[in-house]
């Protein structure tokens, strides 16, 4: 299901067709481009939160024969301000190789360290613990972020039905676990029981969605984030008080100021002693 971007209530169309046409045929200025946009509105992700990522053929200064690179934020930095320089650019067949010496999840910490050796691009970025969560995955742009709507279902403590039902079975549910090479195996996994689907929710965390274009994973993430914000907009309330209503009735305006200005001399005294 896609909803028409005029038709968008909850999430905010930013994508500009003239920018995007000066990047043409460049995915990593549009991986840029597009996570520039995705990390402006906070309603998608929080600062500093979500990583995104492109894959595609590059020519290997080692034998000058062509092999799949992924591009992918690195530790740290945000999606509304990334730069080339936040990226990390790693071998993908390097990679997914890893699974093969991979001892299992109670020895994935050892893996981080193991990303240093996949590096296709000497001046990447530091590879994040998400990496293996984009690289295990073969979509060509994928994005990974943690918007309000989506983690309000995903951390429901029935997400998983709701999720169902909500998108028919077209986005994937996998449990909590914690972010790291487990996680990325778990993922892919979810992918292969489940061909066709167009996401991924991680419960109580956040969301995966992709596209074969960096347009197409910008426009499949904002449709199943207004879904999600639809579904809480047409929901909200319907079981009684969210939060269980309101506990302490707000005090008259003139009970306010009374209050205000005997409160006043004291924290003046107090800030200048």
């Amino acid at each position: 299901m896609s909803i028409e971007t005029k038709n968008y209530k909850h999430v905010s169309y930013l994508w500009n067709e003239e920018e995007a046409a000066k990047l043409a045929g460049d995915e990593v200025a549009l991986l840029i481009y597009r996570s520039n946009l995705l990390g402006a509105d906070l309603r998608l992700t929080n600062y500093g939160g979500g990583n995104t990522s492109c894959k595609l053929m590059e020519k290997d200064p080692l034998t000058g024969s062509e092999t799949e690179v992924m591009w992918v934020k690195g530790s740290g930095g945000d999606l509304g301000t990334l730069k080339k320089s936040g990226l990390a650019a790693l071998y993908v067949d390097r990679l997914r190789s890893l699974k093969n010496i991979y001892r299992g999840v109670e020895h994935e910490d050892e893996m981080v360290e193991l990303f240093n050796h996949c590096i296709f691009d000497l001046s990447s970025k530091a590879p994040s613990i998400d990496t293996p969560l984009h690289g295990f995955l073969p979509f060509a742009h994928i994005d990974h972020l943690h918007p309000d709507a989506a983690i309000a279902i995903a951390a429901a403590k029935d997400g998983k039905k709701i999720t169902e039902e909500l998108f028919g079975g077209t986005i994937g549910w996998v449990e909590w676990k914690k972010p790291g090479f487990e996680l990325g195996l778990t993922l892919k996994k979810c992918l292969d029981e489940n061909p066709g689907i167009r996401g991924i929710m991680l419960g109580s965390h956040g969301l995966f969605t992709w596209g074969d274009t960096a347009y197409e994973s910008y426009l499949n993430t904002l449709d199943v984030i207004e879904i999600c914000s639809e579904y809480l907009a047409q929901n909200y309330g319907k079981k009684g008080p969210v939060f269980g209503g309101q506990k302490i009735e707000s005090a008259d305006e003139a009970s306010r100021k009374k209050q205000a200005a005997s409160l006043a001399p004291i924290l003046r005294g107090l800030c200048s002693s």
